[in-house]
């Protein structure tokens, strides 16, 4: 049967890309505490656009996406869903805010997993929503032309339960003996809660569910502000091929964590990379909108939209970002490309 060996996993050996990679978390996060403070307004709007983004980008790896009006709609709960799709983001989104709000409380144990699956399902009227899967099942990883790869089979859904409840011991001991860095032992966590993939549909957004969950409750709470799933969304096809690359031997208790860990701790670099130059410009505060405007689309080298520009100088409101491109459009300092929806700005 499968065990969960937390105090080696499996011999793990901290190459000099994963070293590296913790010592550069640890480094940015202790510059950005300094700066938290004094960012407060900063911090509520990335907190905000991190809400949407991680909703949307969690969803859309699955397949299930909606319009984005609709979508913002139903992060604010303004809105009722409407389908199947809406219904499981209206889910997604409540897991997200209990999470955010009350992490403290929630113990990373079988019966959390399966209240959090229950909410995530809450909408959609399945009688299976936090209940573990009861008849076998394989992860099928699915291409973007349309390809499908079976990449590994699971644990059967008969010890299931008990794999949980063992895993979740595992981690906890670990983290109270201090093993690996609480980053080592949460990426596991992850990779290992896919691998058992203990449900019949919401393994996906579970284990990023459970992602957040455990960085916040290790005291990095990156993901508060910056979607880590957006990153994984934007690197999808690395997720999948680590993720293979890790399961194997994975039921014999002979699988190499480090290809999935490499990439996971890459995935929190760029988030806490993101939120220290996301603070960083707040120590530009002698600014104006219009030069720091001309300051992110010269670092970006790429045409940005309006809604990526609001994103990436969160000190301004989005009517004084659009005020200002319209002014430096005026000036003929940036140009617009594109038309409507697809309409973006970039250095002339």
């Amino acid at each position: 049967m499968k065990k969960f060996d937390y105090k080696t996993l499996n011999h793990l050996k901290l190459t000099n890309s994963i070293v590296n990679k913790l010592n550069k978390i640890y480094e940015i996060r202790g510059q950005t505490v300094s700066y938290q403070a004094e960012a407060t307004e900063v911090l509520e709007r990335l907190t905000e656009v991190a809400k949407i983004q991680s909703t949307d980008a969690s969803n859309r790896i699955e397949g299930i996406y909606t319009t984005d009006s609709r979508l913002k709609k139903i992060v604010e709960s303004k809105v009722e869903p409407h389908n199947r799709s809406e219904a499981e983001i209206s889910g997604y989104r409540d897991v997200l805010k209990l999470i955010h709000e009350n992490y403290t409380y929630m113990p990373v144990s079988k019966n959390t997993i399966l209240a959090m699956h229950k909410q995530l399902f809450e909408y959609t009227g399945d009688s299976w929503g936090g209940q573990f899967k009861d008849t076998n099942n394989q992860i099928i990883t699915k291409y973007a032309d349309g390809s499908e790869e079976i990449r590994f089979t699971p644990s059967a859904a008969l010890i299931t339960p008990e794999l949980v409840e063992q895993l979740c011991a595992a981690y906890d001991q670990a983290v109270e003996r201090s093993d690996f860095s609480p980053l080592i032992l949460a990426g596991a966590f992850i990779f290992d809660f896919v691998s058992i993939h203990p449900f019949k549909d919401g393994n996906g957004r579970m284990s990023r569910l459970l992602m957040l969950l455990t960085l916040y409750k290790t005291g990095f709470d990156v993901g508060k502000y910056i979607s880590l799933e957006k990153i994984i969304e934007e690197t999808k096809p690395s997720y999948y091929e680590t993720l293979k690359q890790s399961s194997a031997g994975w039921n014999d208790n002979q699988n190499d964590y480090e290809p999935f860990l490499d990439y996971f701790l890459g995935v929190i670099v760029k988030a806490y990379w993101l939120f220290e130059e996301r603070l960083g410009i707040v120590g530009h505060q002698s600014l104006s909108a219009s030069k720091l405007v001309i300051k992110i689309l010269r670092q970006e080298l790429r045409p940005l939209s309006m809604s990526e520009l609001s994103e990436k100088i969160p000190q301004f409101s989005k009517i004084t970002i659009q005020r200002t491109v319209r002014k430096l459009r005026d000036e003929q300092r940036i140009e617009m490309i594109g038309k409507g929806k697809n309409t973006k700005y970039i250095l002339k």
